[in-house]
Formats: structure tokens, C-alpha cells, sequence
């Protein structure tokens, strides 16, 4: 087995609409279908808060707009929606706020709120933890689906991309719930990869636009993390070759990252770097291009944790930790917590409890301020 993944660079061309329909072209003859065909599209951005730099970049929506009516899709038949992980926010209330919706307006396409309607429940055959989801209808009934991941450092996940922008599919707070089959980042993973699983089953018709334009770094990801350019656009129809070309150009380890090994372990797509033919740009060039990517976490940690067993886990183990001057006291931290490990009294801050927190980090995540960052609990831990 192989897959094809194409590089371009985006300084090559004028605009970013112009590289992503460029980086769609170099493949288009190996999608496998005849997307002009299609009577439901469904374009499927990351919407996760109202902050920018968290969500898809418009110029990538538009650049996948513009190739759809160029290769004679109508409008009428191309979908957009997302979920954010705020229990109280519709996708179009972050879309708005980006300026995703007024491109749908522009070019006449349905924008749905996955929260609208009734999800479906959905059986995930051979799953590790996740053995049921609820799926956003418009996911379940599109013919073909366009994943718009951006590349960017996650609080728990350590990275979020191709496969890990799939949990949007699920509606509202239900993401939020499913956060408590994976109380550690090796479970969280299982998670993911059961999510992505039935993905992979059950919605064959499908390709990616990945962001590395403009990605997200650092130990405040996926929300706040430090802006870096890398000015690069993947696009193929492997998520997991995807994620892994992603990796090999940031110097990271596919392996450090629980829901690629996962992934792998499973096959659920290419993992052998080796068995990826990349068209466009090298993946030699595109590695001389940036610089490493920086996610939390690290290999001194894992390496620490695995030496003293559960001592270290109990030492090394992060949970929230409020940054007073940036809190506005909104309670938005305690609605989104799955694990209602947040008191919070209007007027006052919010108050973490340690006994019931399950570290999965929604809290910091979704936080419009960016008001919480993860903080290893330290020798204090020995006595919880």
C-alpha cells in the first residue's frame, strides 16, 4: 500500500487561495471519485473558539471554494460546518466571528450547526474505549467530506491535525463527555483513534487541506499557543500519512504523539513515512524550511514517568492552573469541565478541584481568555 500527499510552498504563489487550489490539483487524479458527482459536500474547518488563530484560516475555505466551482461543482451543493467545544456556542457564532460565514454567504453555501439536529448514533466495530459515538447528522449524510485541519501543539493531545480535527464531528458538549474514557493522554489517544476509525469505515469519500501555513506552538496550544510561519500546504486523502509527513517536517516522532501510535498500531492509514509518495515540494525541502516544532510534554517526562512507574505519573501529572490577571471570572471553564471538577460562584474566580480532575484540559482549551495553563503537580503529588 501507498499514498500520495502533496507539499506546496505558499510563497510560490500570490495567495493562499491560489496554493491550496494548487496543492488540490497535484492530486486530484488519485481521490479515487469524481467529486463533480456529489450532491452533498461537506467542508469540515476547525471552529474551535472565537479566536483566530485556533480555528482554519478563511483564505484555506476559499481556496477550496475556488476549486470546487472551478472543476463545475455547484454551490448549492457544498455544505460547511463544524462544532466548538463550547457547550454554549454554535459553529456559526465562531464563524462569524472569523469570517468563515460571510465566505458562505459570498458564495452561497449552507452553513449547518452540527448542534441543529439530532445526532446519530453510531457503533465504532473493534474500538478500544470508544465503543459508541454520537455523529453531527450533516457529517453522516454527506457524500463526500473535506477535512480543514490547521497543524497546532496540544495541551493533552500533544498535536491536533488531520485525524484529530474528526472530533468535531461530534456535537456540543458531547465531546466534552467523551473526554472521560481517556483520563490519560496514552487513553485520550485510544479515543481518538476510536473516533477516527469510524471515519475511516464509514465516510470513504474524503480528502484533506491541511494548514502549515501558519501553525500553532508551544504548551498553550491548542488555543493560545506562539504563531509560527512555516508557509507550507499538505493535501491528501491518508489522514494518518497526513499527520505523519506533518510530524517528520516538525522533527517530532510520530510515536511521541498517543493517537498516531495508536493509529498506527491499528492501520488505520499509511504510517511508514517510506510507503508516502509526495509530490510538490521534498519533504527534504520542506524540512530545511522550518524550524522544529515545539508541542508539550517531552521525551525527558514520558522518560521519567516510565523509570518510577507511578510515582513519577503522580509527580509529572499536569493539571489547570488559573492565571488570575487574565481571568474575567465568566464561568465558561466550569461549563465545558466533563468532569464538574470546577466550583465556580458568579463574581468569583473559578476553584479547581484536584480529586475530581481528569487533566483532559477542556477547560484551558476552550478558555476565550486564555486564562489557564497546565502545570505539573510536582513532589505535592506523592500525596494525592
Amino acid at each position: 500500500m501507498s499514498t500520495k500527499i502533496s507539499i506546496v510552498n505558499v510563497k510560490e504563489f500570490e495567495t493562499i487561495p491560489e496554493a491550496v487550489i494548487s496543492a488540490i490539483k497535484l492530486i486530484e487524479n488519485d481521490l479515487g471519485f469524481d467529486i463533480t458527482q456529489s450532491e452533498k459536500i461537506l467542508l469540515k474547518p476547525n471552529l474551535l473558539t472565537s479566536k483566530k488563530d485556533a480555528c482554519t484560516q478563511p483564505a484555506f475555505v476559499e481556496g477550496v471554494i475556488s476549486y470546487l466551482k472551478e472543476v463545475g461543482v455547484p454551490m448549492s451543493n457544498v455544505y460547511l460546518g463544524d462544532s466548538p467545544g463550547q457547550s454554549e456556542k454554535f459553529g456559526s457564532d465562531v464563524a462569524k466571528e472569523i469570517g468563515i460565514y460571510d465566505l458562505c454567504e459570498v458564495h452561497g453555501i449552507n452553513f449547518i450547526n452540527f448542534e441543529a439536529n439530532k445526532p446519530i448514533i453510531e457503533k465504532i466495530e473493534g474500538a478500544s474505549s470508544l465503543k459508541e459515538i454520537r455523529v453531527a447528522r450533516a457529517v453522516k449524510e454527506c457524500d463526500i467530506l473535506i477535512n480543514l485541519p490547521r497543524l497546532k501543539s496540544h495541551i493533552e493531545a500533544t498535536m491536533t491535525g488531520a485525524i484529530k480535527n474528526y472530533w468535531g464531528i461530534i456535537p456540543g458538549g458531547l465531546k466534552a463527555n467523551y473526554h472521560l474514557y481517556g483520563k490519560t493522554a496514552k487513553q485520550f489517544g485510544e479515543v481518538l483513534a476510536d473516533n477516527f476509525s469510524w471515519v475511516v469505515k464509514n465516510k470513504q469519500k474524503r480528502f484533506t487541506v491541511y494548514d502549515l501555513q501558519n501553525i500553532m506552538e508551544g504548551s498553550m496550544g491548542p488555543g493560545g499557543g506562539k504563531m509560527v510561519d512555516w508557509d507550507l500546504i499538505l493535501v491528501g486523502t491518508d489522514e494518518l500519512a497526513l499527520d505523519i509527513v506533518a510530524m517528520e517536517i516538525g522533527k517530532i516522532k510520530p510515536s511521541s504523539v498517543p493517537h498516531l501510535k495508536n493509529a498506527m498500531e491499528r492501520g488505520l492509514g499509511i504510517g511508514n513515512v517510506e510507503e508516502i509518495e509526495i509530490l510538490g515540494v521534498s519533504l527534504e525541502e520542506a524540512k530545511k524550511q522550518v524550524p522544529k516544532f515545539k508541542v508539550p510534554g517531552g521525551t525527558f517526562t514520558s522518560f521519567i514517568a516510565y523509570m518510577t512507574g507511578h510515582i513519577g505519573y503522580k509527580i509529572y501529572k499536569k493539571f489547570p492552573k488559573l492565571l488570575k490577571a487574565k481571568c474575567i471570572k465568566c464561568g465558561e471553564c466550569a461549563q465545558n469541565c466533563p468532569a464538574a471538577a470546577i466550583e465556580f460562584k458568579e463574581g468569583d474566580f473559578p476553584i479547581f478541584l484536584r480529586n475530581k480532575c481528569i487533566s483532559c484540559f477542556c477547560c484551558a482549551e476552550l478558555c476565550s481568555e486564555i486564562a489557564i495553563e497546565a502545570k505539573t503537580r510536582g513532589l505535592s503529588g506523592l500525596f494525592h
